[in-house]
């Protein structure tokens, strides 16, 4: 079998594992020598996906739909509504938030920021049919470590505090080898550091990357040997994470952290402030399941859209 269509193959069997899991981000693994993601083809021309682009985007797409139809459906059905009109309007949602990291992989300035914006449209649909409530009624945007929450019909507009974000960045100003490269925050909408020619190691792992992110904030290694090629294909990669890891916050462990805290002794008002964002450590945790790091589907999807 040639090798594009064997790569063909492996991406549709592993489709189904796709639109099961496909959740936000963990970070990408890249061995600090090869300029390639894993899952990709070295050529003369720079590194490729080995699957077609249709069999590729209609995973991906079929994934978030899925992924936000059954969210939508099963928890509108748990608390007592109705399970096709959760189904049918979380896929919507799910649609939308596909084309949001479709837009946010491409290269064109503001890219990111416009596609997290859409993406995070799309995730909120799905969290509003889960809840019985209209799709739009109800937004929640990330800006930064802050989330704003929209309710559409009196657009009234209320903002809460991603903790875990926020320390993400107080550790970045801290870090002496880590600077921000404020024109890719603005451009991307989400914080992004650099490293200065060094390439990144996860605490208790051995093998050096060149990307991160946990709760969006996204960390890069600048270093200028990889080539101008594979820095632009890590930092779509890492865009894309960053879309993904706010599909899993809205979707799921926020609402799922609203509740709890509303039945717990918790300060009042606490709900009203925080937004909880455990996206990054649920995928570790996932992870863990998937030992071959390519074969993780949300590795999967930001591979295939950075390409």
């Amino acid at each position: 079998m040639p090798p594009a269509e064997n790569q063909a193959v492996r991406c549709l069997r592993r489709g189904g594992l796709l639109a099961l899991l496909l959740l936000a981000g963990t970070s990408p693994r890249l061995l600090a020598q090869n300029p390639c993601f894993e899952g990709s083809v070295d050529h003369r021309a720079g590194c490729g996906f080995g699957a077609p682009r249709w069999a590729g985007e209609l995973t991906s797409l079929s994934a978030n739909g899925l992924l936000g139809a059954l969210t939508g459906g099963l928890i509108q059905h748990f608390r007592g509504g109705s399970f096709q009109d959760g189904f049918v309007r979380g896929a919507l949602g799910g649609a939308i938030a596909y084309a949001g990291k479709r837009v946010a992989a491409e290269g064109f300035s503001g890219a990111g920021w416009i596609g997290r914006g859409v993406a995070a449209v799309g995730s909120s649909a799905v969290r509003n049919a889960s809840e019985s409530t209209p799709s739009f009624s109800h937004l929640t945007l990330p800006f930064g470590p802050l989330w704003l929450d929209i309710d559409t019909p009196e657009w009234a507009v209320g903002a809460r505090v991603d903790p875990v974000a926020l320390g993400w960045i107080l550790y970045a100003v801290a870090e002496n080898e880590l600077e921000i490269d404020w024109s890719e925050t603005l451009s991307d909408g989400a914080p992004v550091f650099l490293t200065r020619n060094r390439s990144l190691q996860l605490s208790g792992d051995s093998v050096h990357t060149a990307g991160v992110t946990n709760a969006g904030v996204v960390f890069l290694a600048d270093v200028p040997a990889f080539g101008s090629s594979h820095a632009r294909r890590q930092r779509a990669h890492e865009r894309v994470h960053v879309l993904q890891e706010d599909q899993l916050s809205i979707m799921w462990t926020d609402p799922l952290a609203q509740w709890v805290l509303s039945r717990t002794p918790a300060p009042r008002g606490a709900t009203s402030l925080l937004f909880v964002n455990l996206s990054t450590e649920i995928l570790r945790t996932l992870g863990g399941a998937i030992p071959e790091h390519g074969d993780r589907p949300w590795e999967l999807e930001s591979i295939f859209l950075a390409r």
